[in-house]
């Protein structure tokens, strides 16, 4: 704190020199009276750049060089001339208002951005409130109504099973809210740690899918052949996998075809999951990738699959876009680093 609070003070006074060694190369075209505003712009900047004390030397120092290299008798510190006194006088007082005012517009800048962060911050804290209520409340009303009913008694023993299956389904539904949240806000605080492995993708992707009900849309998978090993943390992957696929069957007509590929791309292996549903809005390309962003239409989810999946692929220093298909759809896409060097055992997904 003090080496900082030092180094203020030397640059107010290196601008001290610096402003001099101006006006004086200019005395030839300049007037005395000229030299002083060359001060008084410099002030703004020490002001501004230094703070109060360091602002507080340079009005000083700066009348004293002008009354040294430009007041006569020159190279002196005496002065004859009223006016002379006059202008140090005025210089002085104008350079330490001057100074004054820079730092409350440094102050209100600073003030202004601690508001619209806090804004920010009170923006993303009611939105993550509102999501959070939504999502819980509708789970959570399917549980509490299927388990009142199994509190009843003489109830066939089909009905039973479907009122369990309700439960088991909503509670799964409830863990992958709470999973979601604490995944971003481990991505969020770079709290995430990678346990990178070599992994086929086919065995990653065969996981993914064995989490993800098809329901009444038809999946596919399209891998190339002999694709080498990628490098990365399996789980996590898996879970990009499953929000992609969560995300495709969410906006996808039912009956219609969604295509998983995989494939080599240089030293990058790229995986993408296509749908045939409407499509990304135009120019929300980007936009849907960012936290809380779902469509109007959108009643169910919380808006996090998509930022999760980004934060835990630029953790991998790899890629994620979204993009139309031309035959309508959309076609999100990652990319994972080729595995190099690594055991020839077959690792396990």
């Amino acid at each position: 704190m003090e080496k900082a609070l030092l180094s203020r003070y030397l640059g107010s006074i290196l601008v001290t020199v610096l402003a001099t060694l101006l006006a004086k190369m200019l005395s030839v075209i300049l007037s005395p009276t000229d030299a002083v505003m060359i001060y008084l712009a410099a002030s703004v900047f020490v002001a501004a750049r230094f703070g109060r004390g360091p602002s507080v030397l340079f009005s000083i120092l700066s009348c004293a060089s002008y009354n040294f290299f430009f007041a006569e008798p020159l190279y002196t510190f005496e002065m004859y001339n009223r006016s002379s006194w006059l202008t140090l006088l005025v210089m002085l007082i104008t350079g330490l208002v001057i100074s004054g005012q820079a730092i409350n517009l440094r102050r209100q800048e600073q003030l202004t951005r601690e508001s619209t962060v806090a804004a920010e911050n009170e923006r993303i804290r009611n939105l993550l409130l509102s999501s959070v209520s939504h999502d819980l409340r509708t789970p959570l009303a399917s549980i509490t109504g299927a388990s009142s009913s199994l509190m009843q008694n003489s109830m066939p023993e089909g009905i039973v099973k479907e009122l369990a299956g309700s439960i088991h389904q909503e509670a799964a539904r409830l863990s992958r809210i709470v999973s979601n949240l604490l995944d971003i806000t481990h991505i969020e605080s770079g709290a995430i740690t990678l346990n990178r492995q070599p992994y086929y993708i086919d065995e990653l992707i065969g996981a993914a899918l064995s989490q993800v009900p098809a329901g009444k849309h038809k999946l596919e998978t399209h891998v190339e052949k002999d694709l080498p090993l990628v490098y990365a943390d399996g789980l996590l992957i898996e879970q990009v996998l499953v929000n992609l696929l969560e995300n495709a069957t969410k906006y996808a007509p039912q009956g219609s075809v969604i295509a998983l590929d995989a494939r080599r791309s240089g030293d990058e292996i790229t995986i993408s999951v296509a749908d045939s549903g409407l499509g990304i809005p135009q120019g929300d390309e980007k936009k849907i990738f960012e936290k809380f962003t779902r469509r109007a239409s959108d009643k169910s989810g919380s808006g996090l699959g998509l930022a999760i999946c980004e934060g835990i692929i630029k953790a991998h220093q790899s890629r994620i876009w979204a993009e139309n298909r031309p035959e309508g759809g959309a076609l999100f896409s990652f990319t994972l680093p080729v595995a190099v060097n690594v055991s020839e055992e077959v690792p396990h997904a």
